[in-house]
């Protein structure tokens, strides 16, 4: 997963966010290039400009260990985690709101954050079912350790590769290894989503690799695939943006309320500016009643609204572009990269990026 500016300054008020820094590897280079006619988009220092606008590095981490390190956080700072509790309702009750779980026990606080993902029951719950819908598009993401003749050196490089009907990414880990990931159109009755990761000793995972598009590709693209020691495949899903984030003590958070895919790696950092922006208003809401939490839930909801709109029409497009098929289509999409890697990309990653928050912060 990416790291960017906003959630290393909302991990820095908790002072966590030079242990999040040592999980991580900054990208320092960006390279785009094309697989059919060997064009390059883009080829240019990434880190020193993100770092100069946002104070922060852009970062690659291991989604497990990322999660581990904010888990001990908790567990450090008295923070309660129970596990094995499947949510299935909630009610109100006088100033308190109730969560229910298939257990039949219940939690109770002053209000309740459903922080629950693309498919939040939370969501669910308060505004009625609406089905996520398949994109179009798996993601199949896989670890490669490195060999002799095949370890990042300075700069660290983001590579990116557009080929016919799949695109690859690849970018350099701690550890000693690569993380690529690939996205091809895929016909919605082939899906198979794997919920854990497989070795690539498994006979299925074999096969599956040796028929990705990309398997026999240039440029170093085909060593780092057919050295894959892990391996994840997944359906790519959205779901509209809730055009309400709220009810009563209740509230959405990150993919709950704004689902994304995630070629633009904005999904945890999108859900970390919320949370900023949730606490800043509560806080300046204080105290907690239930006029003072409408008032926080309504500003939060406008403030973040308009941004992760923005933010999901431009994976949106992205993620359309990955899924061209097709030689002359191809082509097309080369000359439309080739006019958008430049400056205007750039702002728009800046923006996406530079909250949430600048200066000083409010909390």
């Amino acid at each position: 997963m990416q790291l960017s500016g906003q959630a290393f300054k909302v991990l820095n008020l908790l002072g966590l966010a030079e242990g999040a820094l040592a999980l991580a590897l900054p990208t320092e280079h960006a390279r785009h290039r094309s697989e059919l006619t060997g064009r390059v988009f883009l080829d240019a220092p990434a880190g020193a400009g993100i770092r100069a606008a946002t104070g922060w590095p852009l970062c690659g981490v291991n989604r497990a260990a990322y999660a581990q390190y904010l888990l001990d956080a908790c567990k450090d700072r008295g923070i309660s985690v129970h596990w094995g509790k499947k949510f299935v309702g909630l009610r109100e009750d006088g100033e308190l709101v109730y969560a229910k779980f298939e257990d039949g026990s219940e939690v109770q606080g002053d209000l309740l954050v459903g922080a629950d993902g693309i498919h939040s029951t939370v969501r669910d719950t308060l505004f009625g079912k609406t089905p996520a819908e398949y994109t179009g598009l798996v993601g199949i993401a896989g670890y490669t350790p490195y060999t002799v003749t095949m370890r990042a050196s300075p700069p660290i490089t983001v590579e990116q590769v557009w080929g016919d009907g799949c695109h690859y990414i690849c970018l350099p880990m701690l550890e000693d290894r690569y993380m690529w990931a690939v996205n091809m159109p895929e016909d919605a009755a082939m899906i198979e989503d794997w919920r854990t990761v497989r070795p690539a000793t498994d006979d299925k995972v074999k096969e599956m690799l040796q028929g990705l598009p990309c398997y026999d590709w240039g440029g170093g693209v085909g060593e780092v695939i057919k050295g894959t020691t892990e391996l994840v495949k997944f359906g790519l899903y959205l779901r509209p943006i809730a055009p309400i984030w709220h009810r009563g003590r209740s509230v959405l958070l990150g993919d709950a309320a704004h689902p994304t895919t995630p070629f633009l790696g904005q999904g945890a950092n999108q859900a970390t500016e919320d949370v900023y922006h949730l606490v800043r208003l509560l806080l300046a809401h204080s105290p907690l009643t239930a006029e003072s939490i409408n008032k926080a839930y309504t500003e939060y909801a406008a403030v973040r609204m308009d941004r992760v709109r923005r933010t999901i029409e431009q994976t949106k497009a992205e993620g359309n572009l990955r899924m061209i098929k097709g030689r002359e289509a191809c082509l097309e999409r080369e000359e439309l990269l080739a006019r958008g890697m430049g400056t205007d990309t750039w702002k728009i990653i800046l923006e996406m990026i530079s909250g949430p928050f600048t200066g000083e912060s409010e909390i």
